[in-house]
């Protein structure tokens, strides 16, 4: 007996000991090959052990990215409960049936359904009368059966009502195919396929199109017109300057096409007439060396935006019958007033733009030539036009919020400047009046003063909170304070959440973009850094508590701060981030390289490779403690390829002195906006708020 007994406690024993084995062996964070790669460029010689990870054909590439995902999945096990949960909140705030306000165009109302247990809109319309039947134009989750991702674009209803063009993704990698559908018989058109479409315009008959598509390294490049009666299709221009891309779009009366050549900082214009037969280009405007334009027209005149005599853009005009040596300033941009764009209308132009950092809406009356501002109940909220399809209107319309203000849709009477709410996003339970907005001017490296933006519950106030803070600070492109539904599931667990408005971004005019940019890019950094430190300084937070988070470019700032002060942060989550600048610059195949040379520089100059090699994360990973990390990609992204957030992660383990999870995400589905599935989405940001709850601010439940 004793034996039996003796021998059945060394199978537990011995079986235990296998469990657990295998369970260290699972969390021992996965360690990659290396293969040494050198870059010699300059006179400096750069090691790259990860190169071959671009090779998606090479067996260790694969097997690392599973070990890594496994990894992942088994560190969050722990969060599983506390994923669930926070899913769960977000449901309870956004899962309910939601139609938008319908659109008028012509005898038609226009809307869409986003109805619960559905990932996709369904886009609806029917005839402007009392008890008329709905008619379903077109419902994505039906056509988008059978695919992991699905994503729909450039969507327009021909000007006779009868078709609805769309483009199609089911990848992620942004290559989009056209489709054209008969909205009576809800048949598709028997056209030729015409994949790689970025830009889309019916003419004037609705019996031909205009379109744009990108090459082989995703760069918008030529526009052809396409005879639906006769079957053919032209080539009515293809630019050769790979720094440049292509775009068309319509104005508002249908009369026109613009062709917009652009690079990030130059301009070149030709318009069509809509109802031209002969399809003829006419040249508004020859590109000149950091000129930018941006076109509509109204009347008897084209209206336009130039940045040629003020750094902010001027808002000019000249008659269709002229030529563009011979505008009228409008609007004139200054040193505290940047014009941002403008829709034309048949009475008026919108026009939006930014005051000493607060954006505005400006209404420029066609008949007395006067303008007016309207007033909205916030001075750092955001707006942005919704709708206003139709040519002929006499109101506007807007959705408007702030970081504690839900989303609210307003019509505002042009004339009178009434608003009217015609919606508003109702969420069971809150009060905006239990959150504080802040918005500060912190003091930079340089004396300059970056804005910083936050919100939290007041109720849950005290000092030394955990905070989540993100910027982002490049392209010129504001992070705007926005309202998030979501993001409550933080704010109600006594988080800080805040934006450093960085330099690199417009926030405060054109030149807070190029003071972030080129041989200036570091002024990004550092004032993130600044605001970072700002808020440990002034006990808002404190090293251990403030997590920072950003994606894409956004990325690309994220990593440097980590390597610059690791010191300073308790956790971090880089989503698509772009990381290995320094090796895409220098290689021209890749796509957007060439483009972007006017947003880094060109590191074949030795100026630029100098500067940049001070600042791409990857390359300037050291051995240091670096806190809590989550890093998410995906397989198909088109925009920052997988392998430089797989590079950086390995690169990281291989030089990180602490033990702190460094957890990497990568999707085999879905593209540089992660998947298409609204439900899905709900689930991965449960997964970061988990990560950053449990693994940065021990909050667990």
């Amino acid at each position: 007996m004793f034996r039996k007994k003796k021998f059945l406690f060394f199978i537990l024993l011995f079986t235990f000991i296998l469990i657990f084995s295998k369970e260290l062996k699972i969390l021992k964070p996965p360690i990659a090959i290396k293969e040494a790669y050198y870059t010699s460029i300059h006179d400096t010689t750069i090691l790259d052990n990860y190169h071959y990870f671009r090779n998606i054909d090479d067996k260790r590439v694969i097997d690392y990215i599973k070990e890594e995902n496994e990894y992942t999945d088994r560190m969050m096990l722990k969060t599983k409960k506390l994923q669930e949960k926070l899913y769960n909140e977000i449901l309870k705030r956004v899962d309910k049936n939601e139609i938008s306000l319908p659109e008028r165009r012509d005898s038609f109302l226009y809307y869409y359904k986003d109805l619960k247990g559905k990932n996709y809109q369904i886009f609806c319309r029917k005839k402007n009368r009392k008890n008329e039947k709905e008619e379903v134009i077109l419902d994505v989750n039906q056509i988008a059966k059978g695919h992991q991702f699905f994503d729909i674009n450039l969507l327009e209803v021909s000007s006779d009502h009868k078709l609805l063009s769309y483009s199609t993704d089911t990848l992620g990698n942004e290559v989009y195919t056209l489709k054209i559908l008969d909205i009576e018989t809800k048949k598709l058109l028997d056209l030729p396929q015409i994949t790689n479409i970025t830009s889309f315009a019916f003419n004037k008959y609705n019996d031909g199109f205009f379109y744009t598509v990108q090459n082989e390294i995703s760069r918008s490049y030529a526009l052809h017109f396409f005879d639906m009666i006769m079957k053919k299709d032209t080539l009515l221009y293809e630019e050769p300057d790979e720094k440049f891309s292509v775009y068309i779009y319509k104005s508002k009366n249908l009369d026109y096409i613009f062709l917009s050549i652009s690079s990030s900082k130059t301009s070149e214009y030709y318009y069509l007439q809509s109802s031209d037969r002969e399809l003829k280009l006419n040249l508004l405007v020859k590109r000149e060396e950091g000129i930018e334009y941006s076109f509509d027209q109204s009347g008897k005149y084209f209206y336009y935006l130039t940045n040629k005599e003020c750094i902010n853009f001027d808002f000019k005009r000249f008659r269709i019958d002229s030529t563009i040596e011979n505008s009228n300033t409008i609007v004139k941009g200054n040193d505290t007033l940047m014009i941002e764009g403008f829709d034309c209308f048949e009475k008026f132009i919108s026009i939006y733009e930014r005051v000493n950092g607060s954006k505005k809406l400006k209404f420029f009356y066609l008949n007395t030539e006067e303008s007016k501002y309207y007033d909205f109940e916030e001075t750092n909220c955001i707006f942005y036009p919704l709708s206003n399809i139709s040519f002929k209107r006499d109101s506007f319309r807007v959705s408007y919020n702030s970081l504690k203000t839900p989303s609210q849709i307003i019509d505002i009477d042009v004339w009178s400047l009434k608003g009217v709410v015609k919606k508003v996003d109702k969420i069971k339970g809150y009060n905006k009046d239990n959150y504080q907005t802040e918005y500060i001017l912190v003091q930079a490296s340089d004396g300059e003063l970056v804005p910083l933006s936050l919100v939290y519950n007041k109720k849950l106030k005290k000092e030394n909170m955990p905070c989540l803070l993100t910027g982002y600070g490049s392209y010129g492109f504001p992070q705007d304070p926005y309202f998030s539904k979501i993001r409550l599931s933080l704010l109600d667990r006594g988080v800080i959440y805040a934006i450093a408005h960085v330099r690199g971004g417009s926030e405060k005019g054109r030149k807070w973009y190029l003071d972030g940019k080129l041989l200036n890019k570091i002024n990004t950094f550092t004032d993130f850094i600044s605001c970072a430190e700002y808020l440990i300084k002034n006990n808002y937070t404190s090293p251990n508590k403030l997590a920072i988070e950003s994606a894409s470019a956004g990325g690309l700032l994220i990593g440097n701060a980590l390597n610059r002060k690791p010191e300073i942060f308790g956790g971090a989550i880089l989503s698509v981030p772009f990381v290995d600048l320094l090796n895409t610059m220098l290689d021209t195949s890749l796509p957007l390289t060439t483009g972007e040379f006017e947003e880094w520089g060109n590191p074949k100059e030795k100026e630029y490779f100098n500067y940049m090699l001070k600042y791409s994360p990857y390359d300037n990973i050291k051995e240091d403690n670096y806190p809590p990390i989550l890093v998410k990609s995906s397989l198909f992204d088109a925009r920052v390829m997988f392998w430089e957030p797989l590079k950086w992660v390995a690169k990281m383990r291989e030089n990180k002195l602490d033990n702190n999870p460094l957890l990497l995400k990568m999707e085999l589905t879905g593209g540089h906006s992660g998947s298409s599935s609204k439900y899905l989405r709900y689930k991965d940001i449960s997964f970061d708020y988990a990560f950053l709850l449990y693994y940065v601010w021990n909050i667990y439940k």
